[in-house]
């Protein structure tokens, strides 16, 4: 029950009815920690990410959803990112046929950074569909944590290459 988590928490729940409102990183990812816990899902991180979208970034989303093309809705997803997530980054970067979309928690001493990390490339991921259509896909999917004993929510949702122990958290898809 999100309402208990948020009240042991001391966290309002109307703050979540507006998505122009932030919390901090701390608090988001303390939350993810805690939802860990009381649920036994270690791979809660994926399940949130996956419901999010373009509509959960704000007015950032709205300028990559209308941006002419894929690589300047990417270029303003990276840009623009900290007006809605503050303490994390994404990065595009173009290396001949491969492209990649890249999230890091620069912030020292967050939780669950793991669950985030898995939580940003579910988003990321949805995002791409967005732009590109429901048949895009990655070539691969790299995570910064090792290999989860639970690997088949992972494969279901993404349905390519998995790598695990990575040196970050990445999309890489045909920059085409």
């Amino acid at each position: 029950d999100p309402g208990s988590l948020l009240a042991a928490e001391g966290v309002d729940p109307t703050v979540f009815n507006d998505p122009d409102n932030q919390i901090a990183l701390t608090l988001h990812n303390h939350l993810v920690a805690r939802a860990v816990v009381l649920t036994d899902c270690p791979h809660i991180g994926l399940l949130v990410g996956q419901r999010d979208s373009l509509n959960s970034i704000g007015l950032a989303g709205l300028l990559v959803r209308y941006s002419p093309d894929v690589e300047s809705a990417l270029r303003s997803f990276v840009r623009y990112l900290h007006t809605h997530v503050r303490g994390a980054k994404s990065e595009l970067t173009l290396d001949g046929d491969v492209a990649t979309l890249g999230w890091e928690i620069y912030q020292p001493g967050v939780e669950a950074v793991d669950q985030v990390g898995d939580g940003a490339l579910a988003v990321m991921f949805n995002i791409l569909r967005e732009l590109c259509g429901p048949g895009w896909k990655p070539i691969e999917v790299r995570f910064a944590h090792r290999e989860p004993v639970q690997l088949q929510p992972f494969r279901m949702f993404f349905r390519t290459t998995l790598r695990f122990d990575s040196e970050g958290y990445s999309l890489h898809f045909a920059s085409s």
